[in-house]
């Protein structure tokens, strides 16, 4: 099932109920000193993007959901940012150009599923970053995934839209079904979507890093200046090529 299919409408009013965005941007942009071109992998609806990507000479989008990307090319372009938009998964990636900053946030590195894969994506960026290049991400804990989300149900609700979570958990790989409930004049549409996301903890991470060629990296919590502890549920990993 391709992620956030049906979702993609209501992604941003909902993620941006726990988001920041801006903060984020932020620091981001603080870590990145060189400011050419800018890959953003797992972009969604591009709200992250075009706040980051104002901030350099052209941005690449990719993205596996067509209707995701869809939204993110309307942002860009209302906003006259220059812009290329790739309906691609990350691992798929291959530009005959080299890269400022790349990133991947709000936990896209967790939907790869197969650590094989994610160690090929790390030797990707390596590749398309330029030299001094900057390479920030984000994933959620393990801490998060076994601890928080589990095998927990969540359920939200408002007048016009409603959704239960439901979380099964098992050899560090959390599968999420979410069915929400959108109100269309007098009924309710349901969209399910089901999303699959594995745990790996930073050490694992961080050689695989190594492994691609990296050897300054900076772990921390959740774009901060703060150190990770046992108990932090979002770690950003930021990344020169040297």
């Amino acid at each position: 099932m391709e992620s956030y299919l049906g979702f993609s409408e209501i992604y941003d009013e909902l993620i941006g109920e726990d988001i920041d965005y801006r903060r984020i941007a932020s620091f981001i942009l603080s870590e990145t000193p060189q400011r050419n071109l800018y890959l953003d992998l797992g972009c969604g609806t591009g709200t992250l993007s075009l706040i980051v990507g104002e901030h350099f000479r052209e941005t690449y989008l990719v993205d596996l959901s067509s209707d995701m990307l869809t939204l993110a090319v309307d942002k860009f372009t209302e906003g006259n940012v220059p812009h290329k938009a790739f309906a691609l998964s990350m691992n798929e990636i291959s530009f005959p150009v080299k890269f400022s900053l790349i990133t991947s946030s709000i936990d896209a590195i967790n939907y790869i599923l197969e650590a094989q894969e994610v160690e090929t994506l790390f030797t990707k960026v390596y590749k398309h970053l330029e030299e001094n290049g900057v390479f920030i991400f984000d994933v959620n804990s393990a801490y998060k995934i076994r601890e928080i989300l589990g095998s927990r149900d969540y359920v939200y609700t408002r007048e016009d839209l409603a959704y239960t979570w439901e979380n099964y958990y098992e050899g560090d790989i959390v599968e999420m079904v979410l069915n929400f409930f959108i109100k269309r004049g007098d009924f309710y549409e349901r969209i399910e979507e089901i999303h699959e996301e594995r745990a790996y903890e930073v050490d694992t991470l961080t050689k695989m890093l190594e492994k691609a060629g990296f050897k300054e990296i900076i772990i921390c919590e959740d774009y901060s200046r703060n150190s990770i502890t046992d108990v932090s549920e979002r770690i950003t990993f930021i990344v020169r090529k040297r």
